[in-house]
């Protein structure tokens, strides 16, 4: 009997430090770049684009994490749109390290999950959505306006890097489509991107 008081003594002390530390909800917006042959490829082109962000994607999306320790682990979608290109979307999970120091805070995370091609255009004979599989890296840094203890808001930055797994091919019928290959369309390559993060530690 005093074991199981000590413990659901312990317990009760020790359960609003929990509350307060159970994870991270917030949104992000950006910019990502078209996907490219290479991280390589990507990088030097995104350095050597005189109109970085107006030849770029928007990028827009949230993140649910909570938190084991140090470790953390949830799920992550977001969209990717611009004028010239298919729509995209990813749906993940992400899993990583959450190193706290002080107020500030780094995110080493990975992630795995899908990645589709839509709204392909008329020139493309696919009325469908394709979807790929990807892995990617996603570090980032956040600012706490709180106690690290205690619930608040979080201001930072996350670069991601991702690439698809597999590629497809999907038919061209004609007109301008952009990668265009004997006939047909290739899905998939590596992309790069950054973002601004708003959310809250809860």
């Amino acid at each position: 009997m005093f074991r199981i008081r000590s413990f659901v003594l312990a317990a009760a002390l020790l359960a609003p430090k929990l509350a307060f530390g159970l994870g991270t909800l917030e949104g992000f917006y950006g910019i990502a770049r078209s996907p490219g042959t290479s991280f390589h490829s990507d990088v030097s082109g995104a350095v050597n684009d005189p109109h970085l962000f107006k030849d770029s994607l928007q990028n827009a999306g949230g993140d649910l994490m909570f938190n084991l320790s140090w470790f953390q682990f949830g799920a992550i979608v977001d969209t990717t749109w611009a004028s010239h290109s298919a729509s995209q979307m990813a749906v993940g999970g992400l899993a990583g390290l959450k190193i706290p120091l002080g107020i500030v805070r780094l995110d080493l995370m990975g992630e795995a999950g899908g990645h589709r091609y839509g709204h392909l255009g008329s020139a493309v004979n696919s009325n469908k959505d394709e979807w790929l599989a990807y892995v990617g890296l996603r570090p980032g840094i956040a600012f706490k306006f709180a106690a690290p203890d205690q619930p608040g808001l979080i201001i930072g930055v996350w670069t991601f890097a991702r690439w698809d797994l597999n590629s497809n091919r999907v038919p061209v019928t004609g007109g301008n489509a952009g990668n265009v290959s004997a006939g047909s369309l290739k899905l998939g390559g590596s992309t790069i991107g950054a973002t601004l993060r708003l959310g809250f530690d809860f």
